[in-house]
């Protein structure tokens, strides 16, 4: 439809509005009329791919930094404002986007976008308060180095990708984010926030929102030239990290591979492949490994997917005695793959549909997807179309992925006590379907 300013908004079956602004800004509705809440996400396309030397852990520096005073509101305000109606706020930064979000009672709607509003486009980067928040990031990147399972995920990635934009660590390292400055941070918020690299999705009780309000306060945005990025991630060869900690017990094993960019649709393959292999109790790995043999608390499987690549990972703790096995018993599994999932097609693609279906009760996970969806494929998939998408998934296409992508040496990390080198110094993970 065509609102009395000329603007086109787009309207889907899911109760989805999309109107494109005039200075390039997104905005998404979603109604919920049964809800008393509204959330608010309000994205901006920058993060840790946008970075260069120098600049590495600025994006998230700068999503820690914005919290510290804007024009409008002292950093105790900024919280005050939605947290004195019982509601939520917070921010991350990922490889490809930064978000801001707020979930509060629909009353308190006004007062929360208000605030989302001046963090992305009114901060005032006090240079006391940059350096104060430079240590609070260094103690966030402290305990992620401390916290085996992070450390091992980590390495994984920079082993996959190496000193790609994929291959560093979003929060950067103490040495880097250190020696960023005031004046670096003001120019790299100016050259990144701007219209159209931003998009605000509002899902909940509509009726209750000021939507002229909002758009003004949008269209107010600042315009600009963005940056375009073409990357193309080149994989390393596979190969194996391990680290050992003395005050470990355990072992925390990541291994991985890598695969195709959030657009491709093989990926949907790869969501049921990995749904069938380990996610939940009832997943083969989990079965196998946990139920049946003993050997683990816990282990998953999951398949990231962005922009420009993607990685095919398997997680799991274990202890020193049963390391080795549980290894093998992994690999067993990923042998047998092509046999289970011609047996499992139908259960793992309802388990990827009923998922879908039962997340969209969260008005955070729906605001989760329309964000990442805009970012990562560049337009917002509605409900229906991911599930078709899913229910096309046939036994050939599992086959082509298993054996253009899992068929292959994977690439592991290794997290534990001291003596794990010599544990696990003969250790090779090659599938090779038809043997171990």
């Amino acid at each position: 439809m065509t609102r009395e300013d000329g603007i086109t908004v787009e309207k889907t079956k899911d109760r989805i509005m999309i109107d494109k602004l005039e200075n390039g800004v997104l905005m998404v509705f979603k109604d919920i009329p049964s809800l008393r809440t509204i959330t608010i996400g309000m994205g901006v396309k920058v993060g840790s791919i946008n970075e260069k030397n120098g600049e590495f852990g600025i994006s998230h520096l700068i999503e820690h930094s914005v919290f510290k005073g804007t024009v409008n509101f002292t950093a105790s305000d900024l919280k005050r404002s939605v947290e004195r109606y019982g509601g939520i706020i917070n921010a991350f930064t990922s490889e490809e986007y930064t978000l801001f979000e707020t979930k509060v009672p629909d009353f308190a709607t006004k007062d929360a976008f208000n605030v989302l509003f001046d963090l992305v486009t009114k901060p005032l980067f006090p240079l006391k308060e940059i350096e104060s928040e430079k240590r609070v990031v260094l103690e966030e990147i402290a305990m992620y180095e401390d916290d085996p399972v992070a450390l091992s995920e980590e390495n994984l990635l920079k082993m996959i990708w190496g000193d790609s934009p994929y291959g560093r660590p979003i929060a950067g390292k103490s040495e880097t984010v250190m020696a960023i400055n005031a004046e670096q941070i003001k120019d790299f918020f100016e050259k990144h926030y701007l219209a159209r690299n931003i998009v605000i999705v509002i899902i909940g009780n509509l009726a209750s929102v000021d939507l002229n309000y909002i758009t003004k306060k949008m269209n107010e945005i600042k315009d600009g030239r963005v940056e375009t990025l073409h990357l193309e991630p080149i994989p390393l060869d596979p190969s194996t990290t391990i680290v050992e900690k003395k005050d470990l017990n355990q072992i925390n094993v990541s291994m991985g591979i890598p695969t195709v960019k959030r657009s491709d649709k093989i990926n949907y393959a790869l969501s049921i492949t990995s749904t069938i292999l380990g996610s939940g109790m009832s997943s083969i790995l989990f079965d196998r490994l946990r139920e049946k043999l003993g050997l683990v608390y816990s282990i998953s499987s999951s398949n990231q997917s962005h922009t420009f690549c993607g990685e095919f990972t398997i997680n799991f703790s274990t202890s020193v005695k049963n390391l080795l096995k549980a290894i093998k018993e992994v690999k067993n599994v990923l042998n047998e793959l092509p046999e289970e999932i011609e047996k499992q097609l139908e259960y793992g693609k309802k388990k990827v549909q009923g998922r879908l279906l039962m997340s969209t009760e969260s008005t955070l996970a729906t605001m989760y997807m329309m964000v990442d969806d805009y970012f990562t494929i560049g337009k917002i998939r509605g409900i229906d179309e991911i599930t078709d998408e899913i229910e096309k998934v046939k036994e050939s296409d599992v086959f082509e992925i298993f054996d253009k992508y899992m068929k292959r040496k994977w690439i592991l990390s290794f997290v534990g006590p001291s003596g794990l080198k010599e544990i696990l110094k003969d250790c090779e993970f090659l599938v090779d379907h038809g043997g171990s």
